[in-house]
């Protein structure tokens, strides 16, 4: 398995957001998380990045405990796609991977600009994301993820701004990405998860 959630537990006060959840993703597997707002999705995710921390339980990458050494290996796609407004696109492309010397530089750049090129981007490489669509955003932030060579890949909510065109690019996205990562996907999009799923849970029992 990439990645184990092992008794994970995270509580606000006397409000218990996740309670022993466990759960396990595969090389070329999309999990997906269901469940309503306010369930504790998110809140699994920040755990994960460490956003926040879990009361109890262990993640697990590669059957190697979750620490700050190898976290970089899960790359996060927020529901805002997050990109620093005022650096234009490649920049935002660069900065994760250079700061973390992934690639040598010109390696680097020829990646980023593959990427944009299959996600039909790449003229856009010097616009800044004021001027992008919600979908332009997200296939951003999603280049952004994968540069940084992740094993797992999670997303929060992505279809929640997309219309329904943008929902199947995504869908073919993700089959694609796939092929090569381990994807976690937090979504209250029921008909969005049969479509691109190979397995689901929602909280508290498996489908």
């Amino acid at each position: 398995m990439i990645f184990t959630a092992e008794n994970i537990s995270k509580s606000y006060g006397d409000l218990a957001v996740l309670e022993d959840l466990s759960f396990q993703v595969d090389q070329n597997e999309i999990l997906a998380i269901l469940g309503p707002s306010g369930v504790g999705k998110s809140t699994l995710l920040k755990c994960i990045v460490q956003l926040e921390k879990q009361d109890q339980g262990t993640f697990y990458l590669d059957g190697q405990k979750l620490t700050d050494e190898n976290r970089t290996k899960v790359g996060l796609v927020f529901q805002s796609s997050s990109l620093f407004q005022h650096r234009h696109v490649l920049d935002n492309l660069l900065m994760a991977p250079t700061y973390h010397k992934l690639y040598k530089e010109k390696e680097l750049l020829e990646k980023a600009e593959g990427y944009l090129r299959e996600f039909g981007l790449l003229e856009k490489k010097y616009m800044y994301p004021s001027s992008l669509s919600g979908g332009q955003k997200q296939r951003i932030a999603i280049i952004r993820a994968l540069l940084m060579k992740p094993r797992l890949l999670c997303f929060d909510e992505p279809t929640s701004s997309l219309d329904q065109d943008n929902k199947t690019l995504l869908a073919d996205i993700l089959s694609d990405i796939k092929k090569d990562h381990a994807i976690l996907l937090v979504s209250h999009d029921e008909e969005f998860v049969k479509k691109v799923a190979d397995k689901s849970i929602i909280l508290g029992s498996s489908l």
